[in-house]
């Protein structure tokens, strides 16, 4: 009985393979690159011939050993089209609306995932966006620990309209819209940006193992090795955990619930917030349910918490987690039934059991409607009795947490690169490295390994053009505090390849809001770039560069390449953005009050940079010097998370960060 029943789901899945079969990518509405060899590709029977045809271009192929056939198409005699794919087999597939144009893959983490919608101009982005010419093809996010053969979601291309334009990203869609502008034709958009990401999940992993860069190689071991043993590693540390909890007495929280005359204090509870350990904290704040969400059923999200949470909602437990769920930073939330939240007010207190030490949020909790829970809180703390020595020498190490699958060496190029190639691209833009900035070093043989990649799975010298991360953070004082000047760098490890490009992003961020709302400046400056390198467009494209440094008596002469007409200094605004979001600016204080150009800095033997005069002069110079500083060997320009800065050249273009 039990073999005839194998018998039945082999011989479909026999019969399901007969059938041609084509990728996702080669839907209704596709669009193809115009090529010597456009390839199209698919799956089949072994043996299986396969026609494809497509206007007066032709081919055929015969299905190897693996149930793969590929056939190459000599495009460049055809018109724009559109036409219809035929693809024959022992069956036959039509792809229809089919058109030749451009085609260019958006790819990275949050910001390039940012959508239209969130854009700050969102309404008129939308009411603008019908287009015949562009088509989108939206890849749902999927990660994979080996590489995939298709992608593991359904897709599809769409032609742009109001609606299916919303949930694009901004930065890509605006980018190709600006370029089909210019230069007419059909244009190609595919979004597979996830955020978070870090950069060595999006090639694999022996990549990463042969780019050269030792301290890459090695956190891309212990990453993966981290996540492939991380069950049986959490077993061994849990089982640690109870002991030692139960012989200090600290099996149980320090208090169940606030005393009575606790001292409550205004607390944020966002990303990165930490907490003291060795205790009980507790968290409290209102929410307010609206009538429509009640009426739904509701996830109500305490977060991801470096700690044991146990919640309750008006007075009740409601949830109870434990050591594991605080060790993996798993999200803890408690969903309710349709009415079975009333709507109105209603009180969440959190407990966060920590035995051991302090403690940080990875990501806030949430309510539909809400958002985020990041402010709004009070919070007090109850403290365990204090350990002894012995006590403390016998504490198991505390666990890592576990990474997220989109920081996992490999995992997202075998699940939205991989199944992929081999489609023919025009070209790609990237907008990632905030998830890098802690190692940015590292980020140059990343980088370059990942375009690399890319390239030969496309099997092309495709252009890569990206973005580079834009102004964040608290404004510094002191010149010292890189910050993310030292990753910007980092990212520039992609122009030593060729047919590479920067959109230079200094000038258009926000303080406080990591997703800034402004997507046309870097989708602007980014299709500038490729206008001109790719496209062949005689228009102003770059940011000034700093091209060479000469140290002279007491000062430091900077000559900058791309000024065109010239080097600008644009007048500083009395305030700078911390959030578009709720309208919210502070005054800018200046770094070099009596400074023509704000935000260079200059250091003597000692390394100490101490902030400086500078003076433009002439076309394409700058003169820096400082009192404090008579003999300076080192100059850096917006060299912090959040430069103030003023030098453009007279197209509009930022100079771009440095540190020589």
């Amino acid at each position: 009985m039990f073999k005839k029943w194998m018998l039945i789901p082999l011989a479909l899945s026999s019969a399901l393979l007969a059938d041609v079969k084509l990728p996702y990518l080669f839907t209704d509405h596709a669009v193809l690159a115009k090529t010597k060899a456009t390839p199209v590709f698919g799956w089949a029977d072994q043996g299986e011939a396969v026609e494809v045809k497509l206007g007066s271009a032709s081919g055929k192929a015969t299905t190897d050993a693996n149930g793969n056939w590929r056939v190459n198409l000599d495009l460049t005699g055809q018109g724009d089209g559109p036409f219809t794919l035929t693809v024959k087999g022992k069956n036959q597939l039509s792809v229809q609306d089919v058109v030749l144009g451009q085609v260019w893959l958006c790819s990275g983490q949050s910001n390039m995932g940012f959508r239209v919608e969130k854009e700050q101009t969102a309404d008129e982005i939308c009411k603008q966006a019908p287009n015949e010419k562009i088509r989108l093809f939206k890849i749902s996010l999927r990660w994979a620990d080996k590489p995939q053969k298709k992608l593991m979601s359904p897709a599809k291309w769409v032609v742009v309209d109001s609606e299916n334009v919303k949930s694009f990203t901004a930065v890509g869609y605006l980018f190709g819209r600006e370029v089909q502008k210019s230069i007419g034709g059909y244009m190609g958009l595919i979004d597979n940006a996830w955020g978070g990401s870090g950069l060595e999940s999006w090639l694999p992993f022996q990549d990463l193992e042969q780019s050269g860069d030792e301290a890459l190689a090695k956190w891309s071991q212990n990453t993966k090795d981290s996540w492939e043993n991380f069950e049986d590693n959490l077993r061994k540390y849990l089982a640690q955990y109870a002991d030692w909890c139960k012989q200090v007495g600290r099996d149980k929280p320090a208090a169940e619930l606030p005393p009575d005359d606790a001292t409550w204090t205004a607390t944020s509870c966002g990303r990165g917030s930490k907490f003291t350990g060795n205790g009980s904290v507790f968290l409290r704040r209102k929410i307010n349910v609206s009538d429509k969400a009640a009426k739904q059923n509701l996830r109500l999200d305490f977060g991801q918490i470096g700690a044991k949470i146990t919640a309750f909602v008006d007075g009740k437990k409601v949830l109870e987690g434990n050591e594991a769920l605080a060790v993996k930073m798993n999200n803890v939330a408690k969903n309710y039934k349709a009415g079975e939240l009333a709507a109105g007010e209603h009180e969440v207190l959190l407990r966060l059991d920590a035995p051991f030490g302090n403690f940080n949020v990875r990501r806030p909790g949430s309510l539909p409607g809400v958002g985020e829970f990041t402010k709004g809180w009070e919070s007090c703390y109850v403290a365990y009795p204090k350990l002894t020595k012995a006590q403390q020498a016998a504490m198991p190490k505390r666990m890592g947490a576990l990474q997220d699958p989109n920081k996992i060496p490999g995992f997202l190029y075998n699940a939205l690169i991989h199944p992929l190639k081999p489609y023919a691209l025009s070209g790609s833009v990237w907008y990632q490295g905030c998830s890098n900035a802690g190692r940015p070093t590292q980020y140059v043989a990343g980088i370059q390994a990942m375009i690399r990649r890319w390239r030969a799975d496309f099997e092309s010298e495709f252009p890569f053009y990206y973005c580079q991360l834009a102004n964040y953070q608290a404004k510094q004082t002191d010149p010292n505090n890189a910050g993310w000047g030292a990753i910007r760098v980092g990212q520039e490890g992609a122009l030593a390849l060729p047919k590479t490009g920067q959109a230079i992003l200094i000038d258009c961020g926000e303080a406080q809001d990591i997703h800034p709302r402004d997507k046309i400046t870097p989708a602007t400056r980014l299709a500038a770039v490729v206008l001109h390198d790719v496209y062949g467009k005689d228009i102003p494209a770059y940011s000034p560069v700093c091209k060479s440094v000469k140290v002279e008596q007491g000062q430091i002469r900077v000559t900058f390449a791309n000024v065109y007409g010239g080097l600008v200094a644009k007048e500083l605004p009395a305030t700078y953005n911390l959030e578009t979001l709720k309208n919210r600016t502070a005054p800018l204080v200046r770094n070099s009050p009596n400074s023509e150009v704000e935000g260079f800095a200059i250091a003597g033997k000692d390394g100490k940079f101490v902030w400086a005069d500078a003076k433009i002069v002439g076309k394409d110079t700058v003169i820096v010097k400082s009192d404090q500083v008579p003999n300076p060997v080192k100059v850096r320009y917006a060299y912090q998370s959040n430069p103030t800065c003023n030098l453009y050249n007279d197209a509009g273009f930022p100079a771009a960060p440095f540190n020589k």
